[in-house]
């Protein structure tokens, strides 16, 4: 029974990360472009958001659903912005474009940190953990935020090892493909980018035929 806390959270990040998003998009980035060290740093940021978004969804589940549900134009903006990301991704040598330089240095936040600011500002996969634990409440576990702190800290371990792997996954495909074939990193944007839209499509389909 105690390790189903664990599994169970295991199973429900990857099923939430599967579908890329936005810290999938920079694993895959940065590890093309830097290494594979340098994008798992970022799937380490990413797993402790991850927990963020489940601790949020386990303890405000009621009022986040609530919130979606009186603000559509949430789901649709974020269904929207997908889909004009997946475009560039497409048509990304159409895309490039010359940024003259400033005197001022860019910031550049550390990887973790990306990580996990791209996995926290997502209400999308916010939406998904709202929906996972009312059906892993109704079906698999009675876990709330008033259950054992042991038996949480057991599911969120799990989410962030979920999250973790499932990034790690999408960046050794990216890394052999870079080495590979170290020219065609377009062709892996071009992928990212059918799948980005294809997810969009589905995603705009469900939420207006529902």
């Amino acid at each position: 029974m105690i390790l189903l806390y664990i599994i169970s959270g295991i199973l429900l990040s990857v099923v939430g990360a599967v579908p890329l998003g936005a810290s999938n998009i920079a694993v895959i980035t940065t590890t093309s472009k830097e290494s594979l060290s340098k994008g798992l740093k970022i799937a380490h940021g990413a797993g402790f958001g991850e927990v963020v978004l489940a601790f949020i969804a386990l303890t405000y589940s009621k009022i986040i659903a609530n919130f979606f549900e009186m603000n559509s134009w949430v789901q649709i903006s974020f269904i929207g912005l997908f889909f004009v990301i997946g475009l560039l991704f497409l048509f990304s040598k159409k895309f490039s474009f010359r940024i003259k330089k400033t005197p001022y240095k860019k910031r550049k936040y550390p990887k973790f940190v990306t990580g996990f600011l791209l996995a926290i500002v997502n209400p999308p996969v916010l939406l998904f953990w709202v929906i996972a634990i009312s059906l892993t409440q109704k079906y698999i576990l009675p876990i709330s935020n008033m259950s054992p702190l042991f038996l949480l800290l057991l599911f969120f371990i799990g989410v962030y090892i979920g999250k973790f792997i499932t990034l790690y996954f999408y960046g050794k495909l990216s890394y052999r493909s870079v080495k590979k074939q170290t020219n065609e990193r377009h062709k892996l944007y071009r992928v990212i980018g059918i799948v980005l839209i294809l997810i969009s499509s589905l995603q705009g389909i469900r939420f207006f035929i529902s």
